[in-house]
This record gives structure tokens, C-alpha cells and sequence, in this order.
């Protein structure tokens, strides 16, 4: 089974997105991969997360 990421990493995916990093930024800087941050960033997308921002959590 894969690991899956803590709400708090959830999180700071978001809020960097928010901020204007890149997914490879995003990536570099909470130590996993690029191809992580690329499925949360669509499943967020799917869900309409990135429009209300990190304050859904």
C-alpha cells in the first residue's frame, strides 16, 4: 500500500500552489515527488479545492 500524506502536507501543497510555486518546487521543498504533488494538485482540481483556497482545511 502506498504512504498517503498527512492533512498538514495537504495543506502546505495548497498553500505553496497558492503562493505560485511550481509542482517540482512544491515537491523539492516537502521532500516527494513531483508526480505526488501533480495527483494531489488534479484530485484538488476535481474537487473545486483550489478555488476556496487552503482555508477548506
Amino acid at each position: 500500500m502506498a504512504n498517503k500524506l498527512d492533512p498538514m502536507d495537504l495543506k502546505q501543497i495548497l498553500t505553496l500552489h497558492l503562493d505560485g510555486y511550481s509542482n517540482r518546487k512544491i515537491g523539492s521543498v516537502l521532500g516527494i515527488s513531483r508526480n505526488t504533488v501533480n495527483t494531489y494538485m488534479q484530485l484538488f482540481a476535481g474537487q473545486r479545492l483550489l478555488i476556496q483556497g487552503a482555508s477548506g482545511f
